[in-house]
């Protein structure tokens, strides 16, 4: 008995971990700018998205906007946004120093905790949200396809210019597979 259970207890828990791993529709995502139109997430349907969830405070975070900016230029022709999006409490008073200090080439704004764990899929005791930077990329249909925190291979620097060499990767992965909407409005199926 106890062996049956403990087998329905690891294909329960399998089954579990391959269903947060599946895509899955984006709900509804505001991100509130100062001195502009909040951004609803919706709006960038037709481009892959790479949202970037971090802290203004934050050094590694920083350091990610800092290395983003050549890649978000780079990827803006192919069909892709960048998006970054504080969450931290009181979020408005750092976004605007933020922003001036470093000059990202992308959107930048903020949400609320529970709203970005809504996005997510996350409870209020997962800690998957605990440090940053934390990205989430999105197809060009409006579906979360991978979803990393700060611990995940994605941000290790074991190898010089990671994780910008990862982050590629993942968007030339996305890039491959689905539809994305050049700069020059046409839609573009990649196989």
């Amino acid at each position: 008995m106890r062996t049956a259970i403990l087998a329905l207890l690891c294909i329960t828990t399998s089954w579990v971990a391959l269903a947060d791993d599946a895509p899955r529709p984006a709900p509804p995502f505001t991100i509130m700018r100062a001195g502009g139109p909040p951004i609803q997430l919706s709006q960038f349907k037709g481009k892959i998205v790479a949202l970037i969830l971090m802290n203004p405070t934050c050094p590694h975070c920083q350091a990610l906007t800092t290395a983003m900016g050549p890649v978000a230029k780079e990827y803006a022709p192919k069909g892709v946004q960048f998006l970054e999006c504080a969450f931290n409490p009181n979020p408005e008073e750092l976004v605007a120093t933020f922003i001036k200090t470093y000059q990202p080439p992308f959107p930048v704004g903020w949400s609320t905790d529970p709203a970005v764990r809504a996005l997510l899929g996350y409870s209020a005791m997962d800690t998957r949200l605990s440090y940053v930077p934390h990205m989430v990329f999105l197809d060009a249909h409006g579906m979360i396809r991978d979803d990393f925190p700060a611990e995940s291979e994605l941000f290790k620097t074991d190898v010089p210019g990671t994780p910008e060499i990862r982050i590629r990767a993942e968007l030339d992965k996305l890039l491959k597979a689905g539809v994305a909407t050049t700069a020059a409005g046409a839609g573009t199926k990649k196989k």
